[in-house]
């Protein structure tokens, strides 16, 4: 029973946490660097390395790639937890 509720969520759950992921990229661009920059939306999906980071002189931009940062780790576990109790449960 167990087993098909979390089949049954899992892909609900997954979508959810990207649209909250996103959303919360969305704004954080919003507030903090003032402008709609879609280009560096894409691109924050990705991790910054420190180079890039170090060489940035606007401090909001540098603050941005440090928090990117931060989101990606905590929403990336997330989504690795949940695609592993899933697929746990679908090998069952």
């Amino acid at each position: 029973m167990i087993r098909d509720l979390i089949l049954e969520i899992a892909p609900i759950l997954i979508i959810a946490v990207i649209l909250i992921f996103s959303f919360i990229k969305i704004s954080i661009i919003s507030v903090s660097l003032n402008k709609n920059y879609f280009e560096l939306f894409f691109t924050s999906f990705l991790f910054f390395n420190k180079v890039t980071i170090k060489n940035t002189f606007h401090e909001r931009l540098k603050r941005f790639y440090k928090r990117s940062n931060q989101l990606n780790k905590i929403f990336y576990s997330i989504l690795a937890v949940i695609i592993a109790i899933y697929l746990m449960m679908k090998a069952i």
